[in-house]
């Protein structure tokens, strides 16, 4: 499967290598117009600190939420079997993370496989639903989120190994390179002798789903 089959069939979107300390529950700007962006003057970074802002919640009650959005990842049986290709913009992006510097163009392969997913339980879908509907009874959600219609939670998070292969041009540099990075990487030799880089998923996700804070349903 391609990777913007991928992301369309699981109405999934892009999240850049840079963000590896995202947790579910963090918040999304969505413009009518344009692409969602992770952060916007004014509205908070996650829906725990959103409402702790409010004092709808305490410190402690904060801090265990914020535990609880931290779960752990899911192997999902249908996902795992799956091989994602084309998976460019996810490649491109982790290699200017950790400071590669390639270009789209020099990636002869890029590929997502070993898929799992983090995934917000029924239970927590619930509980942020009695706090956003307090905040709406409260008139507090256009005070808070400036404009809830834009506003948006993750819900789910797309983690999986990252497979590339560089024109020979650039392996040299490429090896080079990898002798100083501290990311997990596995080295393998395919059957025409070229070189084929994995990097696991190492908690950082390459995709989430998002649901608007408006009309939010547990």
């Amino acid at each position: 499967m391609y990777f913007k089959q991928f992301t369309k069939l699981y109405n999934l979107h892009v999240l850049p290598a840079a963000h590896a300390g995202i947790l579910l529950g963090n918040l999304v700007w969505k413009p009518f117009w344009g692409a969602p962006k992770l952060s916007h003057p004014g509205m908070p970074n996650h829906i725990g600190n959103a409402l702790y802002d409010i004092q709808q919640i305490n410190r402690a009650q904060w801090h265990n939420l914020l535990k609880e959005m931290d779960v752990n990842i899911c192997q999902n049986a249908n996902l795992a079997q799956l091989k994602i290709n084309n998976a460019s913009e996810t490649a491109t992006t982790l290699l200017e993370v950790i400071g590669f510097g390639f270009e789209q163009n020099h990636l002869v392969k890029s590929e997502i496989s070993g898929v799992c997913t983090k995934v917000m339980d029924n239970k927590m879908r619930v509980k942020l639903d009695q706090h956003l509907e307090q905040l709406k009874t409260n008139n507090q959600l256009r005070p808070l989120f400036r404009n809830p219609r834009k506003v948006y939670i993750i819900t789910e998070l797309y983690y999986g190994a990252l497979t590339i292969k560089v024109e020979k041009g650039y392996e040299m540099a490429f090896k080079l390179k990898l002798k100083n990075t501290k990311w997990p990487v596995l080295t393998k030799v395919n059957s025409d002798l070229e070189y084929e880089y994995t990097f696991e998923h190492n908690e950082v996700p390459f995709a989430y789903k998002m649901e608007r804070i408006h009309g939010f349903n547990g």
